[in-house]
């Protein structure tokens, strides 16, 4: 009985010193995870907490213009700002004053007036006009010729015509040559039916007119092209 009792308090006393030695080394353990973690970086933490990285970006006040080229000569000055109005603005007070044109001297008009002057005067070395001589004498047949070719040229100009006709058309019936002339006596022209014999008959004529010029009787004949009447130019 004495020796159960002895093991029995053995195994006891070994199994409560090995449930104290498994504490220590799992809180052993325990304490050295935690560590572990606490310490060790985490990746999402890390991102959300991380700043976003400040990047310089370049200051749009000095960054050179991409439309410079587009420009090209024009007279107005472009518009700076910041440094480069600066800039602009001292090298303006340096630029150069624009020299005002010369207005030339009042001596050149003189001397073209007195040029003019100078050649409008008679040169006295060249040789004098020929007078015209009248005839001694004229001859008949001269003076019988030359109001003939005066007389000529008279006629001429009278026979030239200076009152001009329209004829709108030619008809065998009377009737249709009445119906033409009343249309275009409502354009407000003239124009009236001559009849006369024509190939063993009769043909009535409708003539537009009297015109006194050119102009005159070309504004009635587009008047009448414009209602579609065909003419042309008779004389009187």
């Amino acid at each position: 009985m004495a020796t159960r009792r002895k093991t029995s308090a053995k195994t006891s006393t070994g199994m409560f010193s090995g449930l104290i030695v498994g504490l220590v080394i799992g809180l052993a353990v325990a304490v050295a995870v935690a560590l572990y973690i606490t310490k060790a970086p985490m990746p999402f933490m890390d991102k959300a907490s991380r700043q976003a990285e400040s990047i310089l970006l370049p200051d749009l006040r000095h960054a050179p213009d991409p439309n410079i080229g587009l420009y090209g000569k024009s007279s107005e000055a472009p518009v700076f700002s910041g440094k480069e109005a600066q800039i602009a603005q001292e090298l303006g007070s340096i630029a150069p004053t624009p020299t005002s044109p010369s207005t030339p001297p009042a001596t050149n008009q003189a001397t073209d007036t007195l040029g003019t002057l100078i050649a409008q005067l008679p040169n006295p070395n060249a040789a004098p006009a020929p007078t015209e001589t009248a005839p001694a004498a004229a001859k008949p047949s001269a003076t019988t010729t030359k109001p003939a070719a005066v007389s000529n040229q008279a006629t001429k100009v009278a026979a030239t015509p200076s009152t001009y006709y329209l004829q709108a058309g030619a008809f065998r019936s009377a009737t249709d040559a009445e119906a033409v002339r009343a249309r275009i006596l409502l354009l407000g022209l003239d124009a009236n039916v001559q009849s006369g014999p024509y190939d063993g008959g009769t043909i009535n004529r409708v003539r537009v007119g009297p015109f006194k010029g050119l102009d005159e009787m070309n504004r009635a004949r587009s008047v009448l092209g414009k209602e579609k009447i065909e003419t042309s130019v008779v004389r009187p």
